[in-house]
């Protein structure tokens, strides 16, 4: 449970105790296991309160609820490396001064094309939910907050030190191949071959785009763990909807 929770603490801003016993960087790292756990609360909440805002609200008031709700739960945690990630990858510059505009802390004109581009987007899925659909409020988080992980383990990081480098070394292969057993099979129990298509659109999408970054800049960062995160909570409900009636 301890494991859980500073997974929790971390991924969202749910108001959760502190820990009596301060938390090591081991633990912190070690938690990432929870990640789709914490991903699936995350969207069990959200589709709670689409369930319960349905029959009151048009689509578009639901859509736009949904999508500040999600930022509200994580604090907007990674669209902030989803915003750095592509200042630095849409800047056309070499891969030492695209680390260094990733690493800077302002916002850059491609920062916000970029989330503007994400969010409308996003809101436009969410808006489109029906009932039969709103499974995927369920998966979207968890799928997320698991694959990820590929880019964690598979690709080497990019920096000589940071916050992501401590997951880069505590990663398992057979952690992942399990949890992500567990995370196919709840996506198909949810919402059947609609899942399946999910979460192996997912998987493919971030291998390639991880790939691709690493042939650019020699690696991933923690930035880009966000950015991974939360294009593939878009690409999730995408690739879902021609499946969902």
């Amino acid at each position: 449970m301890r494991g859980f929770l500073i997974a929790l603490t971390f991924l969202t801003r749910l108001p959760l105790p502190s820990p009596k016993v301060e938390v090591t960087s081991e633990e912190f790292t070690g938690s990432y296991r929870y990640y789709p756990l914490v991903g699936l609360l995350i969207g069990f909440i959200l589709w709670l309160l689409a369930k319960g805002l349905f029959p009151f609200f048009p689509p578009l008031v639901l859509g736009a609820l949904l999508l500040v709700a999600e930022l509200i739960l994580t604090g907007g945690l990674h669209l902030d490396g989803f915003m750095d990630s592509m200042d630095g990858l849409l800047s056309a510059r070499s891969p030492e001064r695209i680390l260094e505009i990733m690493k800077d802390s302002r916002v850059g004109a491609h920062a916000s094309m970029a989330l503007f581009g994400l969010l409308l987007f996003k809101f436009s899925l969410l808006a489109s939910l029906t009932l039969a659909k709103f499974s995927l409020l369920l998966i979207m988080p968890m799928l997320s907050r698991w694959v990820f992980q590929i880019g964690v383990i598979a690709f080497p990081y990019a920096r000589a030190q940071g916050l992501g480098k401590g997951f880069h070394e505590a990663t398992q292969w057979i952690t992942l191949l399990i949890s992500g057993a567990l995370v196919c099979g709840i996506s198909y129990l949810l919402s059947g071959f609609a899942g399946i298509i999910s979460f192996f659109v997912c998987v493919i999408a971030v291998t390639l785009w991880a790939k691709k970054i690493t042939s650019l800049i020699g690696g991933l960062t923690g930035d880009l763990y966000g950015a991974i995160i939360e294009l593939s909570e878009v690409l999730c409900l995408f690739a879902a909807f021609p499946f969902l009636h």
